[in-house]
């Protein structure tokens, strides 16, 4: 028994990636897939566009035979045409899993995409098994609080789309607050931990997001092109605050966490510290943990920034459209988030000055 206790967590995490292995593999069940058996290769040319930009267009014939689906067992022969680049299409090779389109006849079956999902279940079982196995009851809060927050973002989309995209700025306020209160309640249980991490929270989030509001109207949204949005979708404006929105809690959220965590974790050590040395602990952290932060911000804008700059000039834009095209948005999402990054240090220092010492 004891030893059963002692990997209690373990099997629960293999358990859980069971579960969730076999409901994925239900949803699949009449899905048609296909394994691949051969490749061939067919043909090769090479391609050259008006900017000197050179690739290979190549056709493969692929024998496969499906393994899901309504036409289980059966074998078809389908022709993939992809460029060596692979910046939209996809090379097969054998053993591969892919996607074909639905229909109960061979002759009516397309090649959508390949199943890489694969890959992703054993990494969410590393994930699973290193959350329960290691971190036990903090391992499961957390990830109870990821999956509340995939629950919520998922019923934003399905009400977005389903009231087309009217509301998505109210819907993304809701989820916001949600978020944040049921996040933190996982994470720190009905505790004045939760209060004040959840105020500073949502505080610093609408307090950036409303200045940088104020700053946009007032200078007509110059240099921003808001049609630079993927995939066009509309109202542009509205999108742009829902995605920097969301991008400006997460930043926050972290901040605030671990100035609370770590106020509290002082004022349990130091019961006597006075109110206005919690204040300045409070500040200390924040300062030091700011400039991590927004780095962070900075380097995963320039990570999505990279691929899409070489595509522009490889075109022959200059550098300044190419710019201009690519990293206003986004460098304006982080200066957004950055500064709510900046706002969050004294309003978390402070309720968390004011409101912990009564749960020391």
């Amino acid at each position: 028994m004891a030893q059963l206790k002692k990997h209690a967590w373990f099997l629960g995490a293999i358990g859980l990636w069971l579960i969730i292995i076999i409901f994925v593999q239900w949803s699949y069940r009449n899905q048609n897939i296909a394994v691949v058996q051969q490749v061939q290769t067919v043909q090769k040319r090479t391609i050259t566009s008006e900017y000197q930009n050179q690739d290979t267009q190549i056709t493969q014939r692929l024998k496969l035979k499906l393994v899901k689906g309504p036409l289980k067992q059966q074998q078809v022969q389908l022709s993939n045409t992809y460029y060596q680049s692979q910046a939209d299409s996809n090379q097969y090779h054998r053993y591969d899993y892919v996607i074909l389109s639905p229909g109960r006849h061979v002759q009516h079956l397309t090649l959508l995409n390949p199943k890489r999902d694969n890959i992703v279940w054993l990494l969410l079982a590393i994930v699973i098994l290193s959350l329960l196995g290691l971190l036990k009851n903090h391992g499961a809060r957390a990830l109870l609080s990821a999956v509340v927050n995939c629950s919520l973002f998922a019923g934003l989309l399905l009400l977005a789309t389903h009231w087309q995209n009217q509301h998505i700025l109210f819907l993304t306020i809701i989820l916001t607050i949600l978020a944040t209160l049921l996040t933190l309640g996982i994470i720190f249980g009905y505790s004045r931990q939760t209060i004040i991490a959840s105020s500073a929270t949502i505080l610093s989030t609408f307090l950036a997001l409303g200045v940088s509001v104020l700053v946009l109207v007032g200078t007509h949204s110059q240099g921003i092109h808001y049609e630079t949005l993927a995939y066009g979708i509309q109202p542009f404006q509205v999108i742009f605050l829902a995605e920097t929105l969301l991008g400006v809690l997460g930043a926050c959220m972290d901040e605030t966490t671990d100035i609370t965590a770590s106020v509290y974790q002082l004022l349990q050590e130091q019961p006597t510290i006075t109110q206005q040395q919690l204040f300045t602990s409070g500040l200390t952290v924040g300062r030091e943990i700011i400039g991590p932060l927004i780095n962070i911000l900075f380097y995963l804008f320039l990570a999505e920034l990279i691929p899409l700059v070489v595509l522009y000039l490889r075109n022959g834009n200059t550098l300044n459209f190419a710019l201009s095209r690519t990293m206003t948005l986004e460098y304006t999402q982080t200066v957004i988030s950055a500064l709510g990054i900046v706002l969050a240090v004294p309003i978390t220092a402070f309720l968390a000055a004011k409101l912990l010492r009564g749960e020391a």
